[in-house]
């Protein structure tokens, strides 16, 4: 691990994160869904909550009294998951994703081979995961694995980026776009992010082992979940903007040419 950056992320995390079971997250999964409650995905839920968070989907996961389907929503919602690939993802029928978010909730599937079996449906011709890609089906692995089992992390576009800063290499394989802005008579980069489909289980069991590996490093009261809800950050927090400067600064620089 690169020393330099992994005490950065100490300093702007002095204490783990807590996941309080009051507060509300993202995006409420009634709200969310409803725009496509009506089409053609085969996803039957009842009266959805108005708000989640981390602790009541870990806690209604493990919950049998709570259906496959109530639960992934309520994930995909707290995810945040854009109205574009939400709409894609249930024009179409959810049983063959939803059949593997089962499988990983009864514990049949560690988490390297929940991603491949994922990874699978995500790839085929049929597309029957067209809008959920790794950022989103690592979040149905992690909360669906029963805490038994050896867990699977989310890895979302800034974990990714946060690991692949801190161990200084690239552990998680990211599709990237820089773009220019004219502003203030001055030029401005830009990059989008995401992790990238390539990405295999192996890549992911390293990632996952990864951030079990910095946990321990920071300490007996991290648990591995906790740092890598750190590593995510939020936007303008310390160690998102360290992420977002070191990212800047591994670009080559621009180059302006005179014209006279």
């Amino acid at each position: 691990m690169i020393e330099k950056h992994v005490a950065v992320f100490i300093k702007a995390n002095k204490t783990p994160p807590t996941f309080d079971m009051a507060a509300a997250e993202g995006e409420g999964p009634r709200s969310w869904f409803k725009p496509v409650k009506d089409l053609a995905h085969n996803v039957i839920c009842g009266e959805l909550d108005v708000s989640t968070n981390r602790a009541r989907l870990l806690s209604m996961a493990a919950n049998r009294d709570f259906d496959i389907d109530e639960v992934c929503v309520s994930i995909l919602a707290w995810g945040g998951m854009r109205p574009a690939n939400r709409n894609r993802l249930f024009e179409r029928d959810a049983s063959p994703w939803l059949k593997v978010a089962e499988l990983v909730r009864s514990g049949k599937l560690d988490r390297r081979s929940a991603y491949q079996r994922f990874a699978m449906l995500r790839s085929q011709k049929e597309r029957p995961m067209r809008g959920m890609g790794p950022a989103y089906f690592t979040k149905l692995i992690y909360f669906l694995m029963p805490e038994a089992s050896a867990k699977g992390y989310i890895l979302d576009q800034w974990a990714g980026l946060s690991m692949n800063l801190i161990s200084g290499t690239p552990l998680v394989k990211m599709d990237e776009q820089v773009s220019w802005k004219l502003k203030s008579k001055s030029f401005e980069r830009s990059i989008t992010s995401r992790v990238s489909d390539v990405n295999t289980a192996e890549d992911y069991d390293r990632y996952c082992e990864a951030v079990e590996c910095l946990s321990r490093q920071l300490g007996p009261e991290w648990m591995p979940d906790q740092t890598e809800r750190a590593l995510m950050s939020g936007s303008g927090e310390p160690w998102r903007q360290h992420v977002v400067g070191e990212r800047f600064g591994s670009l080559p620089a621009l180059t302006v040419f005179d014209e006279n």
